[in-house]
């Protein structure tokens, strides 16, 4: 039955423990990364849409919808001819 163990590594008897333990041979030693910060929650009007970025998504939505149908025009004019 594998067991987990917890190690803070802030004092040098922990990380001497860390070294000792690494030299049995039934030990298996794995470092894992710190957690990332919980990201803030933004606000969001009523569509969903956070209100912090709501000015640069409907720029980048117009910007796309534009592209989008220039390109559907453009093809739809080569199949006519």
């Amino acid at each position: 039955m594998p067991y987990t163990i917890t190690i803070i590594d802030d004092s040098p008897q922990a990380l001497n423990f860390v070294k000792f333990v690494k030299t049995l041979d039934f030990v298996k030693v794995t470092k894992t990364k710190k957690a990332l910060a919980a990201p803030e929650v933004l606000e969001e009007d009523q569509d969903g849409m956070p209100i912090a970025y709501k000015d640069s998504i409907l720029k980048l939505s117009k910007k796309t919808k534009k592209a989008a149908a220039k390109r559907f025009y453009e093809k739809a004019a080569k199949n006519i001819l």
